[in-house]
């Protein structure tokens, strides 16, 4: 695991530790001044690379990132993300599926 660079680690502490009060993303790209795109990338890079256990909670109006702190953020942070997998699986699966006009 790579040691954070300057920006990866000024975005991480700006997460609040446990999903009660996540931080939304405009709120994030106020904070830090980047582009959307650039915070959910450096975000990613902290997850994937860095192994830090970031969460989004996506319901209004308590929505946002954060730190997971224990099983049951977890839990709730997960379950968007299989619920995302299972549905682009199976439109991976239609589209590989669907007959051409050709």
């Amino acid at each position: 695991m790579e040691k954070l660079d300057k920006e990866e680690q000024r975005l991480l502490d700006l997460l609040p530790k446990g999903m009660e009060r996540p931080r939304p993303l405009k709120e994030l790209i106020k904070l830090t001044g980047w582009s959307s795109r650039r915070v959910r990338g450096t975000i990613n890079r902290l997850i994937v690379l860095h192994h830090q256990p970031i969460g989004a909670r996506y319901e209004h109006p308590n929505n946002g990132y954060f730190i997971i702190t224990n099983d049951e953020e977890r839990s709730a942070a997960l379950a968007p993300l299989t619920s995302q997998i299972m549905v682009m699986t199976k439109r991976a699966q239609v589209i590989g599926n669907a007959k051409l006009n050709n």
